[in-house]
């Protein structure tokens, strides 16, 4: 059949033919994965622990060295999509930022506003952070924690918060958040630049970010505790900010990213399968009369990993729950699609969460997007599944990666809310606009600095 045609184009047919076959394999591989784990939960669920079945049927799993989603709503994407895709959101991307970003929109107060004053900038509350990081500070070094726990008194607040019952978060673009618990710093999915590859290449960032490296370090008086990443896509990981953190953090990391942290001298790095749990009070300090036990646990996601397509699957991709004695505080979820088994299992493990960050953007085109992004209305599903008192929806209004207009999830969610009568406790978040929790209170207090 292929006789007539040259040996550069049957070697090109060969490798499809391969490369298809591959495909094919694992899709196979992957649905009987799902289906025996499903037929053991359902013989053994009558007999055994449920609890420990749900672990079970959803732990991490790997066919011919690439992670696979253990889920039945998961449909897989081919190189050729993944292709397609970075196309379309390179032409997403020049839209957004040329056209979309600028677009008149009705206004009932002052008749019309741009996008680009919907996605401005506030001033964080950098001195709150950085006094909370050197009381701790000072008070690992004299090895004696009262200072944690003596209320203060704080004229715009108008309440006594100590710093062992403060929350404070920021949110920097992207899943990129800026939070510290009892003076701990923590920072998740790095992302600071303008642009996800390159200043010439794009994708351009619709608003910078509202912290520099500059600003963490002094916000955390140079002392960032743990960076938490949820997965490697370069919208999640910058590898500018990993050259500048370096081993001057500990890094929390899915199983398989080690190697590209080892690969460039960094080598305070932690690697966790799903349902890990890692105790991290000793990176804290070993002092026995630290009043505290930082644990974090490593729970499933919906999604995938890779900066390249020879690199895809290579590496896991999760979410974390950071936990305080037992207490599940806050919930970095990262990516995920939506499985409705998925989110009760970790509710149950998990629930209840003070503080849910959860993806509500890049859902559109759906046949494309839904396996691996949330929509607002699901994030709200989330919410309820995991018992959260508090929810910022994160993952939108940075890039422009996706079909939907870019203020659409800002203004489902807070319209969904809205009708549930949860707009004061979930929420999209102000760029940049520091938020501080009461933890003894359950309250939420947002800190304008002018």
């Amino acid at each position: 059949m292929f006789g007539s045609f040259g040996l550069k184009f049957k070697i090109g047919i060969g490798l499809i033919s391969l490369y298809t076959s591959f495909e094919v394999y694992l899709h196979v591989r992957t649905y009987y994965l799902i289906e025996s784990r499903k037929n053991e939960y359902q013989k053994f669920k009558t007999t055994n622990n449920e609890k420990d079945l749900d672990y079970e049927k959803f732990k991490s799993s790997t066919i011919a060295g690439m992670f696979v989603n253990p889920f039945e709503e998961y449909r897989p994407q081919t190189a050729f999509e993944f292709i397609l895709v970075r196309i379309m959101e390179l032409f997403e991307s020049i839209y957004g930022n040329t056209f979309e970003k600028h677009k008149k929109l009705p206004n009932p107060h002052d008749g019309i506003i741009d996008v680009e004053d919907e996605l401005k900038s506030f001033k964080p509350d950098l001195t709150r952070y950085r006094n909370n990081s050197r009381i701790l500070q000072k008070c690992l070094e004299l090895n004696n924690f009262q200072s944690l726990f003596e209320d203060s008194k704080n004229w715009f607040l108008k309440s006594k918060i100590n710093i062992h019952n403060q929350l404070l978060f920021t949110w920097l673009g992207q899943s990129c958040t800026l939070f510290q618990i009892s003076g701990v710093n923590f920072l998740t999915d790095p992302i600071l630049s303008n642009h996800l590859i390159t200043p010439n290449f794009g994708p351009k960032r619709l608003t910078e970010s509202p912290l520099t490296f500059d600003d963490i370090k002094f916000a955390t008086n140079d002392k960032l505790d743990f960076v938490l990443v949820s997965h490697d896509h370069p919208d999640h990981l910058e590898m500018n900010v990993v050259d500048k953190i370096r081993n001057n953090t500990i890094w929390i990391v899915p199983l398989g990213l080690k190697r590209k942290f080892s690969r460039r001298g960094i080598h305070k790095v932690i690697e966790l399968d799903w349902w890990d749990k890692l105790d991290i009070t000793k990176y804290i300090t070993t002092d026995s009369n630290f009043p505290d036990k930082f644990e974090i646990e490593c729970v499933p996601s919906m999604h995938w990993s890779g900066r390249h397509v020879i690199d895809s699957n290579t590496s896991l991709w999760c979410s974390f729950i950071l936990k305080r004695n037992g207490e599940s505080l806050v919930y970095h979820a990262g990516d995920t699609g939506y499985s409705k088994e998925l989110f009760d299992v970790i509710g149950k493990k998990c629930g209840p969460i003070t503080l849910a960050l959860l993806p509500i953007g890049q859902y559109c085109p759906s046949w494309h997007q839904k396996p691996r992004h949330i929509s607002p209305e699901e994030a709200l599903k989330i919410c309820n599944q995991v018992s959260t008192k508090f929810m910022k929806g994160i993952h939108w209004g940075t890039f422009k990666l996706s079909g939907e207009p870019i203020l659409e999830p800002k203004n489902l969610l807070t319209g969904l809310t809205k009708n549930l009568g949860k707009s004061n406790v979930y929420k999209v978040p102000e760029f940049g606009l520091t938020y501080l929790y009461d933890l003894q209170q359950n309250k939420e207090i947002e800190l304008h600095i002018e």
